[in-house]
């Protein structure tokens, strides 16, 4: 990756599918394929009755994104290493078909990781957030977990880190880490504030945004007292927890709160040129505070000032436009400033932009190549001696 397209590719195993939201091993992976090719490959999935197993490797610009089978009975331990080796074979198979002399593993994916499996390939473990925490919230093994990260730290060549809490965690262990934490496509997300240019500040019903997933991270207890404080507050994102359902309900029979529900990912800007102020009210779960909320410079990309609770990740950007709450009342009394001063003035979007842009995908990216051409460079000089 450190000249022209060629041979080299880059292998994402990715904790998330392509087809869903952006989340950060997607948005990576396109910033990342401006110097090189890229292998995405998607979590494995059980082939749906009547459509026996295949393999699918499909291409977007740079990133070709394979789309791996399982069959249905590999979740038991027993099972793993099974799991592990035809995972493995996908992958192989998809780099035959690329034509690719080296490939470095970039594993992001501890539920099934094929560092070893894949040739000679090197391995950066990237731990993109607290694993065992989410354990905890979604049901997962903690054992197999466990074992799975210890052996990606093992044999991984380097480890990076998306959030400050799990990089220490992670050196204290031991381990040389290199903090890079997520990005935002501020060029996606700036078109807000590009749009404000010139554009007089408004106090006419501007609205606190929640944008992202609706599920168990969020505290409730802040959007509730939000609600009933008469905040004007629009939530923009999929319920993906059953469990909070209902509270999303109780929500919408106030007057203030509307959820639009899901959006596309390029379509999100458009619901926040009219807004106050971003929200990120999360619990202070185990996950949450090893994890990186994108949507964090997403608001600040497009201009608007940020109200969040103590996180690790928000601590660590110390931008002046984040307001850290540690109490709820605290919480609301951010927000309730922030909505009576109305949509933001154009300079104040501006120099939003602008710190975002020092975050964009564009520098991470150029930070992980710096890692991997390292490691492959490395690799290279070690099967030579």
């Amino acid at each position: 990756m450190s000249g022209a397209l060629g041979d080299e590719v880059l292998v994402v195993m990715a904790a998330n599918h392509w087809t869903d939201a952006r989340m950060a091993d997607h948005q990576l992976a396109a910033a990342i394929s401006e110097f090189g090719r890229v292998l995405y490959v998607d979590p494995p999935v059980v082939p749906r009755p009547g459509h026996g197993p295949r393999r699918f490797l499909e291409q977007h610009g740079n990133v070709h994104v394979l789309r791996p089978y399982r069959p249905p009975f590999l979740n038991s331990r027993a099972n793993e290493g099974l799991g592990r080796r035809l995972l493995a074979a996908q992958v192989r198979w998809a780099l035959r078909a690329l034509t690719a002399r080296s490939a470095v593993l970039l594993e992001g994916n501890v539920l099934l990781p094929v560092t070893g499996l894949v040739g000679d390939a090197p391995t950066v473990y990237w731990a993109q957030d607290d694993w065992q925490g989410l354990a905890a919230i979604a049901g997962l093994d903690p054992d197999r977990i466990a074992r799975n990260e210890a052996r990606l730290l093992e044999h991984a060549r380097a480890v990076i880190a998306a959030n400050p809490l799990i990089a220490d965690q992670l050196e204290s262990a031991g381990h040389d880490v290199e903090l890079i934490p997520f990005g935002a496509d501020t060029s996606l997300f700036g078109t807000v504030a590009r749009q404000a240019v010139g554009a007089q500040p408004t106090t006419d019903a501007a609205p606190a945004v929640l944008m992202g997933t609706i599920n168990t991270r969020i505290d409730f207890d802040i959007v509730d007292a939000l609600a009933v404080a008469g905040v004007p507050l629009v939530m923009i994102g999929p319920i993906t927890d059953p469990v909070v359902a209902p509270r999303v309900e109780a929500l919408r029979q106030y007057p203030s709160v509307s959820w639009i529900g899901e959006v596309p990912f390029a379509e999100l800007p458009r619901h926040l040129p009219s807004a106050a102020v971003g929200l990120v009210p999360y619990t202070q779960s185990r996950f949450n505070q090893g994890s990186f909320p994108l949507k964090t410079l997403e608001y600040l990309a497009a201009g608007l000032p940020v109200v969040a609770t103590d996180l690790p990740a928000v601590r660590w950007l110390s931008c002046p436009d984040i307001h850290i709450a540690e109490t709820v009342d605290d919480y609301v009394a951010a927000v309730v400033r922030r909505v009576r001063q109305g949509a933001p003035a154009a300079s104040d979007r501006d120099r939003r932009a602008v710190f975002a842009s020092a975050h964009d995908w564009t520098v991470r990216a150029r930070k992980f190549r710096a890692v991997v051409d390292e490691v492959r460079a490395t690799a290279t000089a070690r099967s030579r001696a």
